[in-house]
């Protein structure tokens, strides 16, 4: 047989853990406040449709130019070439729609201390819809974590350097396709036998 004293600190354990339950729920139904954008937490881009072309062009000199083929690859336009790495474009472009937003400047530095009066780059984004998005990148900001931007429609913000730099990164580094390098029993090489000897 259950003591008394027993199942009267039962009841009030299940009277405890029945009062935190309502509890719990009555704060919830009063409404959580609407979450917030935390730093980091906003995209830069919020596209209706899909990009159709890149133009980024470096105000120390230096333009690449990248459209869709009919078949939807990547081809380089700009400088021209033979055949584009369309695996370093994908991940450059990739990394540019899901640049985060560390933070947006409603008071901040001006538009010369940002680099953005005459910005470092600045990146033309084409949709399929026929609309453009323009994006001027200014200064690095102090801490190296981030760039200062303007985008269109947009005020300025600093956004991930690192979400940024692959595309910016394709200036220096055009993202052309090198032919493949033949192996040794693809090439023609007298007097070389490349058979295996057992």
């Amino acid at each position: 047989m259950i003591r008394r004293s027993t199942l009267v600190l039962l009841v009030v354990f299940i009277a405890l853990a029945a009062g935190v339950i309502f509890w719990q729920r009555a704060q919830d139904k009063k409404g959580t406040p609407e979450a917030t954008a935390t730093p980091g937490s906003q995209l830069l881009f919020h596209f209706k449709g899909n990009i159709s072309g890149l133009r980024l062009e470096r105000s120390s000199g230096g333009v690449l130019e990248l459209g869709r083929d009919s078949q939807g690859a990547w081809t380089l336009i700009y400088p021209k070439a033979e055949a584009t790495d369309v695996a370093a474009v994908e991940g450059a472009v990739s990394q540019l729609i899901s640049t985060p937003v560390i933070s947006t400047l409603e008071e901040g530095p001006s538009m010369e201390e940002a680099g953005l009066a005459t910005p470092a780059y600045r990146l033309l984004i084409n949709l399929d819809d026929g609309s453009q998005v323009i994006v001027n990148v200014g200064n690095e900001t102090p801490t190296s974590s981030g760039y200062y931007v303007l985008a269109s429609g947009q005020g300025m913000s600093i956004v991930s350097k690192f979400s940024l730099e692959p595309i910016l990164k394709l200036l220096d580094n055009p993202p052309v396709k090198l032919p493949d390098t033949p192996t040794p029993s693809d090439q023609n090489m007298p007097g070389v036998d490349l058979t295996p000897v057992p």
